[in-house]
């Protein structure tokens, strides 16, 4: 089940980080208000999200480019990542990416693909 929040600074960044240093996994959601395409691949991943196993513990960090752009350039930093929006992120464990996507590459099927690798749970 995803655990879906807000994020909007880099303190909370910061918090996200210690929270998945050593166990958890943790998905950033880039996005921009204004852009077509990340409404419809934010449709495409609540759908995902609303189908995930109960049991299965997961973060989803929903971060607005446009309100916050200084965080995003931060993860990017961080993570040693492009910035691109719409763009998802991935972490396991230890802050390793599992998976990140751009743009049309966001879809239910890469989403499931990616939850299947390495998981003991199949979708």
């Amino acid at each position: 089940m995803a655990d879906t929040i807000k994020l909007e600074s880099i303190e909370q960044w910061e918090g996200l980080k210690k929270d998945i240093a050593s166990e958890g996994e943790l998905i950033i959601f880039k996005y921009s208000p204004v852009c077509p395409i990340s409404s419809m691949v934010e449709d495409d991943l609540n759908s995902w999200l609303q189908g995930l196993p109960l049991n299965y513990i997961l973060k989803c960090a929903k971060l607005n480019v446009v309100e916050s752009k200084e965080v995003s350039v931060k993860i990017a930093d961080d993570l040693n990542i492009k910035h691109e929006s719409p763009q998802l992120i991935w972490l396991t464990a230890g802050l390793q990416v599992k998976w990140s996507g751009s743009h049309y590459d966001i879809n239910k099927n890469k989403l499931k693909a990616n939850f299947n690798k390495g998981s003991e749970i199949k979708l």
